[in-house]
């Protein structure tokens, strides 16, 4: 027994230690979603905010590009059916007040094409005090949200200054903290009354709802009817009357009192996708994970037929980005850019106006553990994709997707 009592002890001392020297979830868990999914949904790249630093009341833009993967895996539900641009922030922190994909208006779901290029604006502004990671977030119908890179928040100032007004199509302004609140209660309140009224009058009967069901199991269903009165159909349909009264009284006093309404629209728009005239070519020959060394190897093959030399700066996958810094020198913009900044190594040279050249590109670094991509070896049809950025000697960019198979190497 005392043996028990002190194993006992021993667990709950070390359980109370591991609490204690737990630290506050922070982020959204985007490590949580598979490297499949994250490597060969949507890329995103040039995520950036307006300002890091706000107040109550305050707006802030999240700007950046993203392209839907030509690899987009077999088993998710396409992006080029139903999608939905949104923002991702613990809770009602931000109020979105507009947002744009390549100039056009995102109030409602569209569809976006696999290996185009979009570029997005969402406004948003302040509405709770904190620090948050905010994310740009595509939801695709069956699928779920594809989360972009998030970038820290802070936020400050008074939340009960806080102003959430609109302006109707009539010109009326209203508040949108509290539009509407009293009405949802009153009728919340008056349907729960009802409810419960109904209720009562069998609970209070003799007798009650326990004793009756095991009745009616003694009776049987062709006798089980004779226990119900003449008073209990009479109460039923007062309360049968009571209810489709306050149906149609309410759906009267509606159209009395608000003539003009709008149905909730759920139509699609379609958004055109930017042009982009690229002067390269890019096969993916071969691709290798080497768990050992945390080292992602590409042997591509690449045709320039522009007119200046292009070399390899950036690779981003699965919202990773490794940079040759040799070409681009990239600082991270908070603690959790999950940037490798010296992390990309180029093997064959600047590619010159009219060549096809054979080259290897090393993305070597610890983001691949500790972000869980090494589990893409996991994967049932070993397919991999990102995104290459490669800079002519002017510094003009330009983007790329690659993909195909990868082959793990243990040793």
């Amino acid at each position: 027994m005392k043996r028990l009592i002190s194993l006992t002890c021993s667990a709950l001392v070390a359980m109370l230690s591991l609490v204690a020297a737990m630290e506050p979830a922070q982020a959204h868990g985007e490590r949580a979603q598979m490297p499949q999914l994250r490597m060969r949904s949507v890329h995103w790249f040039d995520i950036n905010v307006s300002t890091v630093n706000m107040q109550i009341n305050d707006l802030i833009k999240v700007t950046g590009s993203f392209m839907p993967s030509n690899y987009w895996p077999e088993h998710v539900q396409s992006i080029e059916k139903t999608a939905f641009l949104n923002i991702g922030v613990p809770g009602p922190s931000f109020v979105r007040l507009d947002s744009r994909v390549n100039g056009v208006p995102m109030i409602r779901s569209t569809a976006f094409k696999k290996g185009e290029l979009y570029n997005f604006e969402i406004t948003l502004k302040a509405r709770k005090t904190g620090r948050y990671h905010v994310h740009p977030v595509i939801n695709v119908e069956g699928t779920g949200p594809i989360i972009g890179p998030g970038l820290w928040v802070e936020v400050g100032g008074d939340e009960a200054a806080f102003e959430n007004s609109a302006t109707t199509l009539l010109g009326k302004t209203i508040n949108l903290e509290s539009y509407g609140l009293a009405n949802a209660a009153f009728w919340s309140g008056l349907w729960f009354v009802i409810g419960l009224a109904w209720f009562a009058y069998w609970l209070l009967k003799c007798p009650i709802v326990v004793p009756r069901f095991k009745r009616v199991n003694e009776l049987g269903p062709a006798e089980a009817d004779k226990i119900i009165t003449p008073n209990d159909r009479r109460a039923g349909l007062v309360f049968l009357v009571l209810a489709l009264s306050v149906v149609a009284g309410s759906y009267m006093y509606t159209q009395e009192k608000w003539p003009i309404t709008t149905p909730l629209q759920t139509g699609k728009i379609e958004v055109p996708p930017i042009d982009v005239d690229l002067p390269l070519q890019v096969r993916l020959q071969d691709a290798r994970y080497r768990i050992p060394g945390r080292s992602f190897r590409m042997e591509l093959e690449v045709t320039n037929s522009g007119d200046s030399p292009v070399m390899v700066g950036e690779f981003a996958a699965g919202n990773l980005r490794f940079i040759n810094s040799d070409v681009l020198k990239v600082t991270p913009k908070d603690e959790d850019d999950l940037v490798a900044t010296d992390a990309l190594r180029v093997e064959g040279g600047p590619i010159a106006p009219g060549e096809t050249r054979t080259i290897v590109v090393y993305a070597d670094d610890a983001l691949w553990e500790t972000q869980r991509m090494t589990t893409m070896i996991a994967s049932p049809d070993a397919l991999v994709a990102g995104m290459l950025f490669f800079f002519d000697a002017n510094g003009e960019r330009f983007p790329v997707e690659v993909g195909g198979m990868m082959i793990p190497e243990f040793v």
